[in-house]
């Protein structure tokens, strides 16, 4: 673009450039915290005509009416905003001449960009593999909008207090969601009050009602992604108040990280806990990068006194929390003999079995198949078999995958083996339960490979960071809490899907850690 400034004779004042550049990047740096504030919490009932790619015979898969409530809304925000957003970038890249920065990870980023286009080109069913399934909307338009925000993301220049407020803004998150998961945890059902219907709906088509004992956990699809996205935010918010110099702030991200804790216990889900379990260790390690080691090491050992003053008051309310914790490792529940397990707030819409969902039409249909196999629940609640088979399927199309979010029109739904490893042979099994084995399946081994190779890149330069840097002041103090966060997300994908609700959280987030190793590396440079 310069040499057609030249070619042109047009002269451009560099200094007025950037002064522009900096205008330009307070509107990108607000367009990111819209997104980052109303993305995840955006839920509204929405109806479509979906038509379906095959004949399933299942009312789920099957073309016909369709109901959502957690992904619609926010994928046409999501599709809004960064639209905005990259024009902004396109005329700071264009017309003022911005540099971008030439890196690996640019590299990966490019080549995971291009493979998840060529998934669609070649997937089976194309439109599907664009948009996703109605109900998830997490298909490749999607996924390339997660990596052009952290590609804006990581090519603004953050002041400190931009830093700041790009965490304060995950606040509402947690103290909305902290609210409906503990309220529905003790057994009240918020869509009781008009005022919460009104914002889910404001009228429904002539037949259509929610199903009865619907309830409303959180402003994101499922208990399995509440616990996921929970332990990262955790993990955020605790790692600040570790080492945060602020007195008052410190103490309210230890009030945010208890909270986030809360909320943890009472989606009911194992993989928060394990990623908390797996991250904690890190967080502690960061002790010896801490100025203040004296009060990292008291607010640790109080965060572990609340946290297990929570889970007490809320294990005792209902023994399932010790099941979906430290029943993972130890089979016996010392607090099942106190009180029946409660079940009826595991619904939030739909069924809320980890793996999938139940057609309607389908459960009171009789599958006459000879001696299926007793009835039961495989290793990681199913994750395991569920993985197995898809990787099977991985084999057939390497290299450009079947499209993203195309799953459960070619998952072996009538296999036999189902009914022990996921309870029941109807069962409709959408969606892998891991975020790795999805990018695999959905858009090819390649672009599996190019996504390892970006984190791979930013892990490198993040350990060096830490290794190299005292945590002395507010920004390194936000760097390493991104840091621990990011890689808490990372941990959890090993066991969930990505979902619009939580992954634009960490795609911002990742883009706000790359953009600061990227400055401290031209600072060292200068």
């Amino acid at each position: 673009m310069s040499d057609l400034y030249r070619y042109l004779k047009i002269e451009r004042d560099e200094e007025e450039d950037r002064l522009e550049i900096e205008k330009v990047d307070r509107f990108l740096f607000f367009g990111l915290i819209f997104t980052l504030v109303f993305v995840p919490l955006l839920t509204r009932v929405h109806i479509t005509d979906y038509i379906s790619p095959s004949i399933t015979e299942t009312d789920i898969l099957d073309t016909g009416k369709k109901a959502d409530v957690f992904t619609y809304y926010k994928h046409i925000l999501l599709l809004i905003s960064t639209a905005c957003l990259s024009l902004l970038f396109i005329y700071k890249v264009a017309v003022l001449r911005y540099s971008i920065p030439k890196t690996k990870i640019n590299i990966s980023l490019a080549l995971l960009a291009i493979f998840i286009t060529l998934s669609v080109v070649f997937a089976p069913y194309k439109t599907l593999a664009l948009y996703g399934m109605y109900d998830r909307n997490e298909g490749a338009i999607t996924y390339l909008c997660y990596l052009m925000l952290f590609f804006i993301a990581a090519n603004i220049h953050y002041t400190e207090k931009r830093l700041k407020w790009a965490l304060y803004c995950l606040y509402p998150f947690v103290l909305i969601n902290a609210l409906l998961g503990i309220v529905n945890f003790y057994g009240y059902n918020v869509l009781e009050l008009n005022w919460v219907k009104k914002l889910l709906y404001s009228n429904l088509p002539q037949g259509a009602k929610l199903t009865e004992g619907s309830r409303l956990l959180a402003t994101i699809n499922h208990g399995n992604y509440v616990s996921g996205v929970s332990a990262v935010l955790t993990t955020l918010f605790f790692t600040w108040a570790l080492l945060d110099k602020n007195k008052i702030r410190s103490i309210i991200n230890f009030v945010m990280s208890l909270l986030c804790f809360a909320m943890l216990l009472s989606s009911l889900s194992v993989s928060g806990f394990l990623t908390l379990m797996l991250t904690l260790p890190l967080v502690f390690s960061l002790v010896f990068k801490a100025i203040y080691k004296r009060k990292f090491a008291v607010t640790f050992a109080v965060f572990l006194v609340g946290a297990a003053c929570i889970y007490v008051v809320m294990v005792n309310h209902n023994p399932k929390v010790w099941d979906e914790t430290f029943g993972f490792f130890i089979k016996s529940n010392p607090f099942a003999e106190a009180r029946a397990v409660v079940n009826e707030f595991q619904q939030a819409f739909d069924a809320s079995h980890v793996y999938a969902k139940t057609g309607s039409n389908q459960e009171n249909k009789e599958y006459q198949l000879p001696q299926l196999p007793e009835s039961g629940v495989g290793p990681g609640s199913g994750r395991l078999y569920i993985w197995k088979k898809t990787w099977e399927l991985i084999q057939y199309r390497p290299l450009f995958g079947y499209g993203l979010d195309t799953l459960p029109y070619f998952f072996p739904q009538d296999d036999p083996e189902k009914q022990a490893n996921i309870e029941t042979y109807t069962v409709i099994v959408d969606k892998p339960h891991n975020m790795y084995i999805g990018i695999a399946y959905g858009a090819g081994v390649i672009a599996l490979l190019a996504f390892v190779a970006f984190i791979v890149n930013i892990g490198i330069l993040t350990i060096q960071r830490l290794i190299n840097t005292k945590l002395v002041d507010d920004k390194q103090a936000i760097f390493a809490s991104v840091a621990i966060a990011c890689g808490a997300y990372l941990i959890q994908a090993l066991f969930n899907d990505s979902i619009i609700g939580t992954a634009v959280i960490f795609w911002i987030l990742l883009g706000l850690l790359v953009s600061f190793l990227m400055q401290n590396k031209q600072e060292k440079v200068s």
